[in-house]
């Protein structure tokens, strides 16, 4: 029995009382991981390029909502180049995060491979501690120490991050319990092809975009196969859709 869309009364308090994992306990050896995206009604994570203009003003507080259950945040290169912020929580929500346990502000956690990161931004500036980022050996010598300077670096051999083998080094060396992933689509098929997405957050914005340029939510170099999720909870304000989807048991294909 699947739940049926539901009006409330006060929306951006939806996920007030959201705890991840949801059974206290991350699976194995590696944080439980969860992704947030919003898309157009045809799928397109991106409208002319752009995401801000998808979700409304509604789904962005709710983003920063979900944001106030987990640990970390983890952003690939392309997201953090087009937005350069530390993705915080603001203050009101500060209290959510202490109820649950939780340091004030999410570690931010940055998956490139280049390293061709805006150290300058308010993206580091704004963070309580140094990010932490994974990277391979494709990026250059001064790209690598420019990095250091302003993030702990983890380097993975080879042009790729084993992005499993990341996950287990945030819970072994930072302690790090649970994982937001706030995009992009790479990142989010880098965790679905190797078994490590447990939750999906998505807005359904009541918009189409048509555009053929436009991302989808999940991209990559090949198919995934069936990935089955089942819908866990489902609220709908001004025709935009809050779904919420964890990994279904059982094979998945």
């Amino acid at each position: 029995m699947y739940p049926h869309p539901r009006h409330v009364p006060d929306p951006v308090s939806i996920y007030d009382d959201l705890v991840l994992p949801p059974e206290g306990e991350p699976p194995g050896d590696r944080p439980y991981v969860a992704a947030n995206m919003v898309s157009t009604l045809d799928g397109r994570a991106t409208a002319a390029g752009r995401v801000h203009e998808i979700g409304s003003d509604l789904d962005h507080r709710l983003m920063r909502k979900v944001r106030a259950a987990v640990d970390a945040v983890l952003r690939g290169a392309g997201t953090v180049r087009s937005n350069p912020k530390y993705p915080g929580v603001p203050p009101e929500d500060v209290v959510l995060r202490r109820r649950k346990g939780l340091a004030d502000q999410p570690r931010l956690v940055i998956l490139s491979r280049s390293l061709d990161l805006p150290w300058d931004s308010r993206l580091v500036g704004d963070a309580p501690e140094r990010p932490i980022v994974f990277t391979g050996e494709e990026a250059g010598a001064a790209r690598l120490a420019e990095a250091r300077r302003h993030a702990e670096v983890h380097v993975f051999p080879g042009d790729q991050v084993p992005i499993r083998q990341a996950l287990s080094l945030l819970r072994s060396r930072y302690g790090i319990r649970s994982v937001l992933c706030e995009g992009g689509p790479t990142v989010n098929w880098l965790l679905l092809e190797a078994g490590c997405l447990d939750e999906y957050f998505w807005t359904a914005a009541p918009k189409f975009s048509g555009g053929p340029d436009d991302l989808a939510t999940v991209e990559g170099p090949r198919p995934l196969g069936l990935v089955r999720f089942q819908l866990v909870s489902a609220f709908v304000h001004e025709d935009e859709l809050f779904l919420r989807y964890r990994r279904a048991a059982g094979p998945s294909r």
